[in-house]
């Protein structure tokens, strides 16, 4: 996957080569760069060429270029192959497409996507991104009036001049929340683009172009009663299954999964129709329960399994990188496989699969809940603006702005949180787009440098979660007869890591582990280290601990200085890092991100 860069009238060609060295992360990267009277388009990709790379036909009537993959499946890949002239396979369908269906048909694709097609007859140049949000999409009209869209806000920050023309309350929403609020950047012009975006740009002759927008699909919730679960896991069950089976494709190359000890990535690898086919590996700290349940899995499965220990200062090494990559819009805690590039790339890896938005689209991870401190059951809570991350207050101004931007989103009658239709809505809020959500640096950067083939990005899946109601997403209910469908008795039965228990176990023996871990948990704070005994790193030791850390954080920036004392106030923010103990290990990876974001924009 990659990188695009639309740039609309004339742009100064100094900047569109910076910004085209910029988006090229590895030397392995490959780029492609097109100018028609009216746009100028940069492309960047570690993909296969051959396979992702840009179609022009041969009277260069049609160009066609993509950020992103679609999901296709054996035929059409074979349809694809018939158009006997140089250029990507994906585009190449995707013309195909374009000649029969028009526009309409390449709103109906897979994938986690943007697609770009200029038709040079018609004298448009169409844009179109996935139903999900998952591949990130920003437009942004500077003060001088020059036109541009990015997958990455920095590089289009840089392109059209705007690269101070900083949003403080964005900075401040980041630091306060752990992320930013869509469609907002740290760019006061850069908007994320809606989600399923279908934008037609013109080009008169002797004119401007002209824009227009439109949202070609809604998610609209249509919860189904609880009865009907058993159908919905069925039907989820087979989505899965076929989404899984156009990602691991032969054709594709080499398929991995990364592989915890919890249900969602065994679920992954258990939908593969070639499960012996697929690599999979753990990354891990010290070999501890998720490591071996993540091992017990790959061998239950007949799937070759390749550990992947982090070094002493992994997470501390491929900071600085991670952030450059990710753009600075996600912790930089989540960086979990960049380190890893070279070892998966050795491997052969051309398709790196991750369980990845499952806690949001089928647990409720977006929902305000309650957990019965001794059955573990959930409820739904009280609304809250704060839901899976932790909310730090502050009584400045920047941080006033934060919360006006928070009612703005969640206003009063839906903060009652009071119906069906109020909680979905939250939800519905709070997951899209996708590449926003509090996790994102562990899904954008190997979606940017590495070929992260996520299978939830299927629109049978978005179907079955549109029909999901609360009841079915509460205590993994319905999610858990899904993963008992599809990995069987045996692969069911492997206790899941995270409650201790094989899948569907009784509330009491989920309960008596949930017990059970937590005293677990307890002993480990009695002889701390990195590792834990689950896959994160234990972070309020590591802090205190790391050279690379204590070097980045050290590192003069009065810039940065001066926007955490405007966030948090003068006596609250502390440059030292002991203050950032318990509660308040989570701020500090996020100003930790935005520094080095800083560090970076600054220069």
């Amino acid at each position: 996957m990659g990188d695009f860069l639309l740039s609309l009238g004339a742009v100064d060609d100094r900047a569109l080569r910076k910004a085209a060295e910029f988006l090229q992360f590895y030397p392995d990267m490959w780029g492609a760069r097109f100018d028609y009277p009216g746009f100028s388009l940069l492309l960047s990709s570690a993909d296969d060429r051959d396979i992702w790379g840009p179609f022009v036909t041969s009277d260069g009537s049609l160009l066609v270029a993509l950020s992103g993959r679609i999901a296709l499946d054996r035929q059409q890949w074979d349809t694809a192959a018939q158009v006997n002239v140089p250029g990507g396979l994906a585009c190449k369908f995707i013309s195909r497409l374009y000649a029969t269906a028009g526009i309409r048909g390449l709103e109906s694709l897979d994938g986690n996507f943007v697609i770009l097609l200029f038709d040079r007859a018609a004298g448009k140049l169409f844009l179109v991104s996935d139903r999900w949000g998952l591949f990130p999409a920003f437009r942004c009209q500077s003060a001088t009036g020059q036109l541009g869209f990015s997958s990455h806000p920095d590089a289009l920050a840089d392109v059209v001049g705007e690269s101070r023309n900083w949003d403080l309350t964005s900075f401040a929403e980041f630091i306060l929340t752990g992320k930013i609020s869509a469609p907002f950047t740290y760019y006061e012009r850069i908007r994320a683009l809606p989600v399923a975006s279908s934008i037609t740009l013109s080009f008169p002759p002797g004119a401007s172009a002209v824009e227009q927008g439109r949202t070609y699909f809604q998610f609209r919730p249509q919860p189904q009663p609880n009865e009907k679960s058993d159908e919905l896991s069925e039907k989820l069950a087979a989505a899965f299954e076929q989404a899984v089976g156009k990602r691991t494709l032969p054709l594709l190359g080499k398929s991995a999964v990364a592989l915890s000890g919890g249900l969602d990535s065994r679920t992954i690898l258990c939908s593969s129709p070639d499960r012996p086919a697929i690599l999979t590996f753990s990354c891990y700290d010290s070999e501890n329960l998720e490591f071996r349940t993540a091992r017990s899995i790959a061998q239950a499965a007949g799937a070759q399994f390749v550990p992947l220990q982090r070094s002493i200062d992994y997470y501390g090494d491929h900071a600085a990188l991670g952030v450059r990559i990710s753009g600075g819009m996600g912790c930089i805690a989540s960086n979990h496989f960049l380190g890893f590039r070279p070892q998966l790339k050795e491997l052969g890896v051309q398709n790196l699969l991750t369980g990845c938005y499952c806690d949001y689209l089928f647990k409720g991870l977006a929902f305000n809940k309650r957990t019965n401190r001794w059955t573990t059951l959930e409820r739904l809570g009280p609304f809250d603006f704060s839901y899976y991350f932790k909310h730090f207050h502050s009584d400045t101004p920047l941080a006033g702005k934060v919360r006006q931007r928070l009612e703005s989103i969640f206003p009063a009658d839906l903060r009652r949180y009071d119906s069906p239709a109020a909680v979905h809505s939250v939800e519905q809020r709070r997951m899209f787009p996708l590449a926003y959500e509090e996790d994102n640096a562990e899904r954008t950067i190997p979606q940017r440098v590495m070929g992260w083939y996520v299978p939830i990005a299927d629109n049978a899946v978005m179907d079955v979660v549109q029909r999901m109601s609360c009841g079915m997403k509460l205590n993994r209910s319905l999610f858990a007869k899904t993963v008992a469908k599809i990995c069987g008795g045996g692969i069911s039965k492997i206790p899941d890591a995270n409650t201790g228990v094989a899948v569907n176990s009784s509330v009491l023996r989920e309960a008596s582990s949930s017990h059970l871990h937590r005293g677990i948990r307890l002993l480990e704070k009695l002889k701390p280290s990195n590792a834990t005994n689950g896959s994160w790193l234990n972070w309020g030791y590591y802090i205190q601990q790391s050279a690379a850390v204590r070097s980045l954080w050290a590192s003069p920036n009065p810039d940065a200085q001066e926007i955490f004392r405007l966030v948090l106030g003068k006596d609250s923010f502390s440059p030292e890092l002991s203050a950032y103990s318990g509660g308040r290990v989570s701020l500090f990876l996020q100003l930790f991100t935005l520094k080095i974001w800083l560090d970076q924009r600054c220069r």
